[in-house]
C-alpha cells in the first residue's frame, strides 16, 4: 500500500476485494502461506455471499479462521481505516487505555509499534493528557535503552503513538520461559535500564512510575550458542505514566481520591502513599523487577491490589537469597538496598546503583542452579569417633607403653626401645577444632556427615522385617479375594 492509495473499510467492497486488502495481515499473523492464500482467493472468487458481507465472518462461517482469529483480523482492519499513514500488519498487544499493532508508515516503510488510544476515552481528558504526556516526553529523548518515538498525531479522536519496533520478548516472557534468569544476565540487563532511566531522569527530570518486567523489552542476539548473550539489548517503553517531579498537581487530585498509579506488585512505599516522588521511586521498581528476575517471583505477593501495597509498606524488605540460595551476597544486598523502605536507605541515583550493579557483576555470580542431594538438617551434637583397636606389636619389638590415664605424667620410653609405627604416629597431635588433641592416625575413623541425614557406619536392620511384611501382605491379599 502506498501513498495515495484507497483504504476500504471492512464489509465494503466484494469478498474478494476485501481478502485482497486482508491478505498483508493474515500472512503476518503467520494464519496463511501463500499456497494457502492463493487457494482461498480461488475459493473466494467462486463463493456467493451477500453484499456487505465481512470478509472475518465468512472465513470464520467456512472453518478457514477460528472465531478469535477472525476477532482479531476485523479488529486490525477496523483500524486501518484511522490510520491511512500506516499500514497495520497484526495486533500485538490490547490494554484498558487502547490497543498497539506492528505497522509499517506508508511514506518510508519504516516498521513501528503503534500504540492508539481507545477512541472511547478520547473525552477523558486524564488520560488523551497521559497519552500526549508519552509522547512529548519521549519525543525529544534519544537514547539506546528506551525505545524512540518515530511519530505521534491523531485526527477524530485517534490518537497514536508510532514508536520504534522491537523485535524481542519483555522480561515478564522471559521470565515464564525459564522460571528465573542467570545472575549475571539479569545484572546486565538492569544495569542497562538504568542507564536509560539516568537520561530520562537527568534530561528531562522525569519520573517514569510504571517499571516492570513487562515494560521492558529485550532484542535478543540470535547469532551465537550462549542462550542468554551478553549482546542482548533491553529497551524500556510504556511512558504513559510518566511525571515531572516538578507541579506535580495530579499527585494530590489522585491523593484526594484514594487512587493510586502504578502496577502494586512493584510500587514503592512512596508512591502507593500518593508523596512526591523522584528518581530513587524508580529504583525501587528496579529492583522489585531484579528480583522478580533472579528468583521468578515477585518480592511481595497477595491476593489484592490492597494487600500487594500494604506489603510494600508493612512487611520486612525480602532477601532473594531466601529463595535462590546460590545468589551471590553481593547481589542480595543490593537487591535489598534498592527495595529499601525509605528512600533515603536506597542508592542515591541512578548511576550509583549502576556502580553498584558494576561491582556485583566483576565479583561474578552463580549461573547454574545447584539442589541438595539431601535435605539439610539442624546441626547436633557431633559423634566421638569410635577409637581403633591396639595395634598389633612388631616381632621382637617391645610392646608400646599403656595409654596414660588423664593428669598421669607419661614415661618416655627407654633408649633403644623399638615402638610400633601406629604407637609413634599417635605421639603426633592434630589440631582439630584449633584444640591440640593427641589422636592415633591410622586407622582414620568415619565422621558422620551434618550434611546429610544418614550415618555411614549405621547397620542395617537386615532382611527378615521385610520377608515377614511380605508374608502379611501376600495373606492379606488372599484374604482379600477370597472373600
Amino acid at each position: 500500500m502506498g501513498p495515495g492509495s484507497t483504504v476500504l473499510m471492512p464489509g465494503s467492497g466484494s469478498l474478494l476485494v476485501q481478502f485482497d486488502q486482508a491478505k498483508p495481515v493474515l500472512s503476518q499473523s503467520g494464519w496463511f502461506t501463500e499456497a494457502m492464500a492463493t487457494r482461498a482467493t480461488a475459493a473466494i472468487a467462486q463463493a456467493v455471499a451477500m453484499p456487505g458481507t465481512r470478509l472475518s465472518r465468512y472465513l470464520a462461517e467456512q472453518g478457514i479462521l477460528s472465531a478469535e482469529q477472525a476477532a482479531e483480523m476485523e479488529c486490525v482492519l477496523d483500524h486501518q481505516g484511522h490510520f491511512p499513514a500506516f499500514r497495520l500488519l497484526r495486533k500485538l498487544g490490547a490494554g484498558g487505555m487502547g490497543t498497539v499493532f506492528l505497522a509499517d508508515r506508508v511514506v518510508d516503510g519504516r516498521r513501528v509499534a503503534l500504540k492508539t488510544l481507545n477512541p472511547r476515552l478520547a473525552d477523558e481528558g486524564d488520560f488523551v493528557s497521559r497519552f500526549e504526556r508519552e509522547a512529548q516526553a519521549l519525543a525529544g529523548l534519544r537514547h539506546p535503552h528506551i525505545a524512540q518515538v518515530v511519530d505521534s498525531g491523531g485526527s477524530n479522536g485517534h490518537l497514536f503513538i508510532a514508536l520504534e519496533f522491537i523485535d524481542g520478548p519483555s522480561l515478564m516472557a522471559m521470565v515464564k520461559d525459564y522460571r528465573r534468569l542467570p545472575e549475571p544476565y539479569a545484572l546486565r540487563v538492569v544495569r542497562q535500564v538504568a542507564d536509560g532511566l539516568h537520561h530520562v531522569w537527568t534530561a528531562a527530570g522525569l519520573v517514569h512510575r510504571d517499571i516492570k518486567p513487562e515494560n521492558i523489552l529485550v532484542l535478543r542476539n540470535r547469532s551465537g550458542t550462549d542462550l542468554f548473550s551478553d549482546q542482548d539489548v533491553a529497551k524500556l517503553i510504556d511512558f504513559g505514566l510518566v511525571k515531572p517531579t516538578e507541579g506535580d498537581d495530579e499527585r494530590v487530585r489522585l491523593t484526594q481520591t484514594g487512587m493510586t498509579i502504578g502496577t502494586p506488585l512493584y510500587m514503592s512505599p512512596e508512591q502507593i502513599r500518593g508523596e512526591t516522588l523522584d528518581c530513587r521511586s524508580d529504583i525501587y521498581a528496579l529492583g522489585a523487577t531484579l528480583y522478580h528476575m533472579l528468583t521468578g517471583t515477585v518480592p511481595f505477593a497477595g491476593t489484592s491490589p490492597g494487600a500487594i501495597m500494604s506489603a510494600h509498606l508493612t512487611e520486612p524488605v525480602p532477601d532473594p537469597g531466601t529463595v535462590v540460595p546460590e545468589l551471590s551476597a553481593a547481589c542480595r544486598e543490593l537487591v535489598r538496598t534498592c527495595l529499601a523502605k525509605k528512600p533515603a536507605d536506597r542508592f542515591a541515583d541512578h548511576m550509583a546503583f549502576a556502580r553498584a550493579l558494576d561491582k556485583v557483576a566483576a565479583g561474578g555470580g552463580s549461573t547454574t542452579v545447584r539442589f541438595l542431594k539431601k535435605p539439610l538438617r539442624a546441626p547436633g551434637k557431633p559423634r566421638v569417633p569410635t577409637p581403633p583397636p591396639p595395634p598389633l606389636p612388631m616381632p621382637g619389638a617391645t610392646p608400646a607403653p599403656a595409654a596414660v590415664a588423664p593428669g598421669a605424667v607419661a614415661t618416655p620410653p627407654a633408649p633403644g626401645t623399638v615402638m610400633p609405627l601406629a604407637a609413634a604416629r599417635s605421639a603426633t597431635p592434630v589440631e582439630a577444632g584449633g584444640v591440640g588433641l593427641a589422636m592415633p592416625a591410622a586407622p582414620v575413623a568415619t565422621v558422620r556427615s551434618r550434611v546429610y541425614d544418614e550415618d555411614p557406619q549405621a547397620q542395617g536392620i537386615g532382611v527378615m522385617p521385610w520377608l515377614v511384611l511380605g508374608a502379611a501382605l501376600i495373606c492379606f491379599l488372599i484374604f482379600m479375594a477370597l472373600s
